[in-house]
């Protein structure tokens, strides 16, 4: 299934290419008639790949050029969407009779009009996604559950739940700075860090002690909890799985802890658990500091098998996929994020699909027959700093228990 929506994804985006570069082509062609089409294609056709290209490519002089490709992929999206927009409005007001036919035709002036106004519509959306990217904003949910909050009972219980931080090439420290500082307005009793900490294992971080020092900053009377997602893995090379130990070390520096199917009882009133990521860390056991093909991730039924299932639940899984497995297993509570609410238009399209599949949603809030769940779209971005139709968020969750009452 995988390979099969890959392959439609990709065939898709080649239409795309050929689209947009065609038109791109003629606008050239109506400044420079003597521009020749094989100088053009070789040159396009690396830029909208290039960030698939540079990616693959895992040499260290090519580091600083990957941003820049990256931000290629949301372009060329974006350049196509305002093409098909241009092209729609003048289709409409031919047949309004505003404009006349040579208008709507693909003639050197008119087409070299149109994609002009298109590109300047796709910058226009890029610039903003950019900078929309890097606004930190804080989303608030009100849960109840209907369990015996002991000692919370009257003053209730706030979490942070923060998601998909990607400190790495994207994400620096000035960034993070911006979101401890907007968790710590917040005031939580406790913080949720629910998985892709970082973006391709601690290596990537240009300022490693200035990161754990920000870190460090984050204030919560009962701690602050992560459990890792699928970019939280020690990497030598591309593909290559070593284990979690060093990521688990800088976030113990940090003071934070790591829970990997691990639960802890806190203020002697409720269990958060944290899961081993669904994959890759799930699917390889490397703690022993090799690759492995054996399974790594106890069902959520194991991990609360010696639970007290008269006190409140509260899990962290970085991957919303299995929702109804931690209701049955006794989640009152579930924190997850990874969607990114599918970070940029129209991916929030797809990530809507995939995860009400999976029984869950791709953001907000969950209600489940029994449980609840919170999917944060992220305080970070993955792959290109742009955000259209998404947050980045920090998310305060304030939790009543109306089982003692």
């Amino acid at each position: 299934m995988w390979l099969f929506w890959s392959s439609i994804f990709l065939l898709l985006y080649a239409g795309i290419n050929i689209y947009t570069g065609i038109r791109v082509f003629a606008l050239i062609r109506f400044f420079l008639p003597f521009f020749r089409v094989f100088i053009f294609w070789p040159f396009y056709i690396f830029l909208c790949y290039s960030f698939i290209i540079l990616t693959l490519l895992r040499f260290d002089w090519l580091r600083p050029f990957r941003p820049a490709a990256l931000i290629s992929f949301p372009a060329i999206v974006y350049f196509f969407l305002a093409l098909i927009f241009v092209d729609g409005v003048r289709l409409v007001l031919w047949l309004a009779k505003r404009i006349p036919a040579s208008a709507l035709a693909f003639t050197p002036a008119f087409s070299a009009a149109a994609v002009g106004i298109a590109l300047f519509l796709m910058l226009f959306t890029m610039i903003y996604g950019f900078l929309h990217a890097r606004n930190i904003s804080t989303v608030h949910y009100e849960i109840n559950l209907d369990k015996d909050g002991a000692g919370l009972d009257q003053t209730g219980l706030r979490i942070a739940l923060v998601s998909d931080l990607h400190i790495g090439a994207m994400v620096d420290r000035k960034l993070l700075a911006n979101i401890v500082d907007e968790i710590n307005k917040a005031e939580p009793d406790i913080i949720c860090m629910a998985g892709d900490i970082f973006d391709s294992g601690i290596d990537s971080i240009k300022d490693p002690e200035g990161v754990i020092e920000e870190l460090r900053r984050l204030k919560a009377p009962l701690g602050i909890y992560a459990s890792l997602g699928n970019h939280d893995v020690d990497r030598l090379n591309w593909g290559e799985l070593i284990s979690t130990k060093g990521i688990s070390g800088f976030l113990k520096k940090a003071g934070i802890v790591t829970l990997q199917d691990e639960f802890e009882l806190l203020a002697n009133s409720f269990y958060l658990a944290g899961r081993r990521d669904l994959r890759p860390i799930g699917r390889q056991s490397t703690e022993d500091g090799e690759a492995s093909i054996q399974p790594g991730r106890k069902s959520a039924i194991e991990l609360t098998a010696s639970l007290d299932k008269s006190r409140p639940i509260i899990f962290m899984d970085h991957q919303p996929l299995d929702f109804p497995g931690m209701e049955e297993a006794g989640a009152d509570l579930i924190l997850s994020g990874h969607t990114h609410r599918g970070q940029f238009f129209p991916g929030n399209l797809a990530t809507a699909r995939i995860f009400k599949k999976a029984g869950s949603v791709h953001y907000g809030h969950w209600q489940g027959p029994t449980a609840q769940g919170v999917v944060s779209s992220g305080a970070g971005v993955w792959g290109p700093s742009v955000r259209v139709g998404s947050n980045s968020e920090v998310t305060v969750i304030d939790v009543s228990f109306s089982g003692g009452l």
